[in-house]
């Protein structure tokens, strides 16, 4: 009798904890399986193959409605040019949720998606459960033949209303996601240079050998698949006092502003070195540090042309390679002085031939420099960073 007693109390509590486990273990596979197809969407956005991404986020939020599912589906719909699926995907963020960084990115995509209805002249109008087809129509008339059915297509009194058809319009032109996985290739970036080096600038001995500078550069990615951009900078360079007492020996400014192009070596795929050749043009003002104006201050009145060649071995780091510092040679060049006081200029300015600046010049330098890079094109909605 106790024997039964307790076979008749163990057997519903093994059965009990067997079902519990087993539920807990489908959970588990149904969140293993929502995650595995999220991540195959990932690499189909990163390939820029948006219908077939959607259908793998679609699943994941099938599995397991959670926020970055969503968010994730939101942005392919909205790649895709499917307007009002991306809206209803980017409404159900909210219901699942979400973090302040995810309500944000939703927030941002759905600003995306009406300036993008705007732009084609396109009504909204989303529907369905946050991701499933909204082409829902109308339920099936299970009598036709009655008349009083307000389904029934034959009923003058109650037609039935046309099928939804959700808002498509044009794909985007450009892909809005940021790879999770890092890579030379960015929108913009601000940074900044300091070398040294020597060389000779003008007539010999006008100005010392020794140079040293500061340069701000600004980079724009203009090929991101191989990795070409252009670059803006000024970069301001002094050349140390000469050893020609004539006219009294003194140091020399140089201020260059110019644009350059270049192309990232990254060898191996994504790796975080790379080799960075680049070449430029610049428009050069010089001042000899001795030239000021009545109230003390520099002037640059002499203004020649000249070129930047460079070499430089970057290495990125960060999440997505945001950070970058270089290791760079190169050579400054600048023509014979173009523009400057004449001969008997009523200011008293010497001309370019007196300061020793009517000849050639070239400068090499080593420096280092340090880069941020920015994934947000200027004046844009902010790229998205896919969970």
């Amino acid at each position: 009798m106790i024997r039964f007693t307790s076979f008749a109390i163990a057997a519903p509590l093994a059965f009990a904890l067997s079902g519990g486990l087993a539920g807990t273990a489908q959970a588990q596979s149904q969140a293993e399986l929502a995650a595995q197809a999220n991540e195959e969407g990932k690499q189909l956005m990163y390939a820029d193959k948006y219908a077939e991404a959607a259908k793998k986020f679609q699943e994941a939020v099938a599995r397991v409605p959670e926020a970055k599912y969503f968010v994730n589906l939101c942005t392919a719909r909205l790649q895709e040019g499917k307007l009002d699926e991306a809206l209803t995907a980017c409404n159900a963020v909210d219901l699942n949720n979400p973090t302040p960084d995810q309500k944000d990115r939703a927030g941002k995509l759905t600003e995306r998606i009406h300036q993008e209805a705007d732009k084609q002249h396109l009504a909204l109008h989303p529907g369905g459960g946050g991701g499933g087809n909204t082409n829902l129509g109308q339920p099936s008339n299970p009598n036709p033949s009655n008349p009083s059915n307000p389904n029934n297509p034959n009923n003058p009194n109650n037609p039935n209303p046309p099928t939804y058809t959700p808002t498509v319009g044009r794909p985007l032109d450009t892909n809005l996601v940021n790879e999770g996985r890092p890579d030379h290739r960015y929108t913009w970036t601000f940074g900044v240079d300091l070398y040294g080096g020597g060389g000779r600038i003008g007539q010999p001995d006008f100005y010392g050998s020794a140079a040293a500078g500061i340069r701000f550069k600004g980079d724009v990615m203009l090929d991101p698949v191989h990795r070409i951009g252009t670059q803006v900078y000024f970069q301001l360079s002094r050349f140390s006092q000469g050893r020609d007492q004539s006219f009294g020996a003194e140091s020399l400014d140089v201020g260059d502003l110019g644009l350059a192009v270049y192309k990232h070596l990254c060898l191996g795929g994504t790796p975080r070195a790379c080799l960075t050749p680049l070449a430029g043009i610049h428009l050069a003002f010089m001042g000899p540090v001795d030239d000021m104006d009545e109230e003390g201050s520099q002037l640059f009145n002499y203004a020649a042309g000249g070129g930047r060649f460079e070499l430089a071995f970057t290495y990125a780091f960060g999440r997505r390679y945001e950070h970058a510092l270089s290791v760079l040679g190169g050579v400054n060049v600048y023509t014979p002085v173009f523009s400057g006081p004449s001969v008997g200029d009523p200011s008293g300015e010497l001309t370019a031939a007196e300061r020793g600046l009517n000849a050639w010049g070239a400068a090499g330098y080593l420096g280092i420099g340090y880069t941020y890079r920015f994934n947000t094109p200027i004046g844009n909605t902010p790229f998205i960073i896919l969970e």
